[in-house]
């Protein structure tokens, strides 16, 4: 049994950044990032999620990754706001693997499990 899933690859444009910092601001807001905080002696780490980390997907290699069609819109908003400094391509994929296919739509697969199906 096959499902439909985008395919979504990217390329930034690194001379287009203004800087460094603003390369990674899209990093993290992609990715997200630990942030390690000293205070009176000891290290106190805390977790921020990134867009991807807030939708379901598989990463297929760097700038390359499949998530669900439903998903799609939130991904594409993402890099359109950052304009010329990040082209993207989104291609329909059949998906036949079914690791993938409950990876990137987990609440559905694991409904039909519990029922049956």
């Amino acid at each position: 049994m096959s499902e439909e899933a985008s395919l979504l690859t990217y390329n930034t444009e690194r001379d287009k950044f203004e800087s460094v910092y603003e390369r990674n601001k899209f990093y993290r807001g992609l990715f997200g990032y630990t942030q390690t905080v000293k205070r009176n002696g000891k290290k106190y780490e805390y977790e921020k999620d990134g867009l991807m980390d807030e939708i379901p997907n598989v990463r297929i290699d760097d700038s390359v990754f499949i998530l669900s069609n439903q998903d799609v819109k939130r991904v594409e908003a993402y890099f359109t706001d950052w304009g010329e400094k990040v082209s993207h391509h989104i291609f329909k994929v059949l998906l036949q693997d079914q690791n993938i296919i409950q990876k990137i739509q987990p609440d559905e697969t694991e409904g039909e499990e519990q029922d049956g199906r």
